[in-house]
């Protein structure tokens, strides 16, 4: 989506209070992304607060003086936004992504949280205890829990600040008072240590006038002191090893310090270069694993100095760890005398072209520009990295390569045992008594609630130039423009045809085979491009994205990848797909169910007839298809087979189980054709459907989730959708429940199919599901990559390409009693097939379900 013209590419201001402001505006959007970082992360925690900074973050949502009782989260369930946290050694950010129209809500929002959060007994408890619950599955609940992260920073670094853990201890948080969080946010979260970024709007000026609104009103504070992060770097070699129940390979990690990013970013990305080529090259040694690399303990650029490279790697039964540590020392020291220039080529033309993909992202841009200004004052440095990353070459490689090769490591090693073992860290700098945080006392009397903002217009989205050409073999092109990143996103789905819907795993064995063939995810990279595929039992997908530049090469390998070369294989008895989800095995038996009378047909691979090729990017819209069809035409193809859409499936009822006895849950599906659409206007057929499936069970609001709420006992969730299944649009059903709760949760499944057609949606019903799936229809345009995924679900399922852009308004202007039709033609006319996989007897299946004489 573009703007008529490109605007400045940032926007800066700083309020009196001191509250940096970053407005990015150059490319309006339906929803907007606002962030707010801190300049306080568990670095800044001061000993005996260990995992405060967390805690803390938790805390900040659940209510401020205009916002009580979680009513924080109203506008962003209303409109389907989304709204989180994070905290990192130096900061921590609270953001959102919002509809335009709650723009200034969302400001409001977080205006009133750095104004006036409310910190009460209950709430603490509550995050408390959620809290402990994160510690433990992040560190106690799962296998290598807190490798290496946080134990390497206690092995690497000496200071409290650096060494410490910032989860901390869960028992320990618990002794942590109102009193403590409201000297914690009077010293730490004043306006003057934060940044606020917003993403997407339409008006610079109108943008800056309600932050100036919103924020200017909060009163300046005095800032405590900052910790002390400078320390020396290591001198000598430090080992430390701990023990793991329950894993059966020796983990090692080795830590080395960056380079500061802010006294010297070419050094520092060099190494961001290296540490990727070490994970790209393959094992260190013969023998040995390949490895795994990070620039920084959350990712580069993520960090004030001191930060880490980190390698981690799990090692055969009988590597030694040090000895796999100096193989990867000495892979360095070759690299320093010998650097490999065409990877090291390579790779910096990916972390280009990967930069660019990311933050052509709403939610991932601002949180960039806000992070990189709270820690470097550099927010302008998000759009000048790939000028510096273009700038590292073999020689910076090889130099840095020579830093860590010479330098001392630090190594951390988890190795199985009989029980859990820990390493005690010591600190250089003092004792661990619990200290006050400093800075101002917090007031003592609440500020006064203010009134709520109105919600604004809604947003409109402007149709993109656009080209929809179909090839001679049936393959539907559409091409998009969308300038927000030197990128082209690609997308294929293609139909696995009959003979793939009987044989899944046949065409995931093909697939395997072209995609060694044809080298296609190497020759991709090459490009500085990505590339991935995949089969669902549906369809076959490729996904990937490419620099405009090498558009046309791109599409070649794609057309090699997908020409049809071999028939499917003979695959032996028994052959069974790689880990397949338990949705994924009962649409395969749907599948095959309903292709019962059907002949077996050709074994041929997939087909182009019925598929969709969409290009979405930094291309002209009629050239891009024109690189498509040179590409893909004149291929060798298979004659086209008859469709199959108008073959009867079988009667409706049927009933399929499928036995997992080592599936602690049921699973099912509940599904049937789609009823003709009628010779009523297509569009608002379509947009009735839509908002009755979410009025059913699509979103939060609905029907099976009121249910959901009333059943007692963990592990039920139901939900409905539309997709797909030959070719034959489906309605479904499905879900997941503890098998205690198996009948319940079938019955009100069953009362609630009923109930579509006895009780139709009402208009408060089809009011709450239009606002919610209007606007969350919005988050279609948040990313170049978003929409291609979903222009090429939508038209592989027969939609029109510019319907798109239409969905919002469509939604919000389909009539209710329409709604209300569809959802009775949907859920209470069509007699549904019922597929239950688990730990299930027939017999047991058969209470459950009844069936028709001759089903089952």
């Amino acid at each position: 989506m573009r703007a008529n013209g490109p605007q400045p590419r940032l926007h800066r201001f700083t309020l009196p209070n001191g509250l940096r402001v970053i407005l990015d505006c150059r490319f309006p959007q339906p929803r907007v992304a606002v962030a707010v970082h801190h300049g306080t992360g568990f670095r800044s925690e001061p000993p005996g607060r260990e995992g405060f900074a967390h805690l803390f973050e938790h805390l900040m949502f659940r209510g401020s003086a205009s916002l009580p009782d979680g009513r924080y989260y109203d506008h962003v369930h209303r409109f389907g936004a989304r709204a989180n946290g994070t905290t990192h050694q130096d900061y921590t950010d609270y953001y959102q992504v919002v509809p335009a129209q709650a723009l200034e809500r969302a400001l409001f929002a977080e205006a009133d949280r750095m104004r006036a959060p409310l910190f009460t007994e209950t709430a603490l408890a509550e995050q408390l205890d959620g809290v402990a619950q994160e510690i433990h599955q992040a560190v106690h609940a799962r296998p290598y829990g807190g490798f290496p992260w946080p134990l390497m920073p206690g092995a690497l670094f000496r200071t409290f600040a650096n060494a410490h853990d910032g989860y901390g201890d869960a028992d320990r948080l618990r002794t942590t008072t109102v009193a403590d969080c409201a000297e914690f946010f009077a010293a730490h979260y004043v306006p003057g240590n934060a940044v606020l970024t917003v993403v997407g709007a339409a008006d610079p000026e109108a943008t800056r006038a309600l932050v100036e609104r919103h924020f200017a009103g909060i009163p300046p504070r005095p800032l405590a002191p900052g910790p002390v992060l400078t320390e020396p770097r290591p001198t000598e070699e430090r080992w430390v090893e701990c023990s793991e129940p329950g894993i059966t390979a020796t983990a090692l990690a080795t830590g080395h310090r960056l380079p500061d990013p802010a006294a010297d970013l070419p050094a520092y990305l060099a190494h961001a270069v290296l540490a990727r080529l070490t994970a790209e090259q393959g094992p260190p040694a013969p023998g040995l694993s390949p490895v795994s690399t990070s620039c920084g303990f959350f990712g580069p650029l993520d960090a004030k100095d001191p930060d880490a490279l980190m390698v981690t790697a799990l090692l055969p039964h009988d590597a030694d760890p040090k000895q796999a540590a100096a193989a990867i020392t000495r892979r360095w020291s070759d690299w320093a005398e010998r650097p490999p220039a065409e990877a090291v080529r390579r790779t910096v033309r990916l972390m280009t072209a990967e930069h660019h993909r990311d933050h052509g992202d709403l939610q991932t841009r601002c949180r960039a520009l806000g992070r990189l200004e709270i820690l470097f004052g550099r927010a302008d440095l998000l759009d000048l990295l790939p000028e510096h990353l273009a700038a590292i070459g073999p020689a910076e490689v090889a130099h840095a390569a020579k830093e860590l090769a010479q330098g001392p490591v630090t190594g951390l090693v988890l190795r199985p045992g009989p029980g859990r073992t820990r390493p005690e860290v010591s600190f250089a700098d003092g004792d661990t008594e619990r200290r006050a945080a400093g800075g101002s006392s917090p007031a003592e009397d609440m500020p006064e609630p203010r009134p709520l903002p109105p919600y604004g217009p809604p947003f409109v989205p402007e149709p993109a130039p656009l080209c929809a050409t179909t090839l001679d073999d049936g393959l539907r092109v559409v091409a998009l423009a969308d300038h927000r990143a030197p990128s082209v996103e690609v997308r294929l789905r293609l139909p696995l045809g009959p003979y793939g819907w009987r044989e899944p795993a046949g065409a995931e064995a093909l697939l395997r085979r072209a995609l060694a063939r044809t080298r296609a995810v190497d020759r991709a990279a090459a490009l500085g491009g990505s590339l991935s595929a995949g089969t669902d039992g549906q369809w076959l997908d490729v996904t990937g994205a490419v620099p405009p530049r090498e558009l046309a090469v791109w599409l070649a390998v794609l057309a090699e990848l997908t020409a049809p070369h071999e028939p499917f294989p003979a695959l032996p008895d028994g052959h069974r797909l790689a880990r397949p989800t338990p949705q994924r095995l009962m649409d395969d038996a749907v599948r095959r169910h309903w292709l019962a009378d059907a002949a077996a047909g050709e074994a041929r691979p997939w087909e182009r007839r019925g598929g969709v090729l969409v290009l979405l990017g930094d291309v002209d819209p009629e050239r891009a298809a024109s690189l498509a069809r040179d590409a893909l035409s004149g291929r060798p193809s298979v004659p086209p087979r008859p469709a199959e859409t108008d073959r009867q499936h079988p009667l409706g009822g049927g009933l399929l189980v499928l036995r997992a006895p080592s599936e602690p849950a049921l699973h099912l599906t509940l599904c049937a054709p789609e009823p003709p659409a009628g010779s009523g206007d297509a569009e608002t057929t379509e947009a009735a459907r839509y908002l009755a499936t979410a009025a059913f069970g699509g979103y939060f609001g609905s029907r099976l989730a009121a249910r959901l709420r009333r059943v007692t006992g963990a592990g039920y969730e139901a939900y409905s959708g539309r997709d797909v299944a030959l070719e034959i649009p489906r309605v479904f059903v499905r879900a997941r429940v503890a098998p205690h709760l198996a009948d319940e949760t079938l019955a009100g499944i069953r009362e609630e199919l009923r109930r579509a057609g006895v009780e139709p949606f009402g208009e408060a019903e089809v009011a709450a599901a239009r606002e919610f799936c209007a606007a969350q229809a919005l988050g279609a345009f948040d990313s170049p990559a978003g929409q291609a995924d979903l222009l090429r679900q939508l038209t592989a399922a027969g939609r029109d390409p510019h319907w798109l852009p239409r969905l919002p308004r469509l939604l919000r202007e389909v009539p209710a009693h329409e709604v209300a039709r569809a959802g009775a033609e949907l859920f209470a006319a069509a007699e549904m097939d019922t597929v239950l996989f688990g730990n299930l007897a027939a017999d047991r299946a058969r209470e459950l379900v009844p069936t028709p004489a001759g089903h089952g």
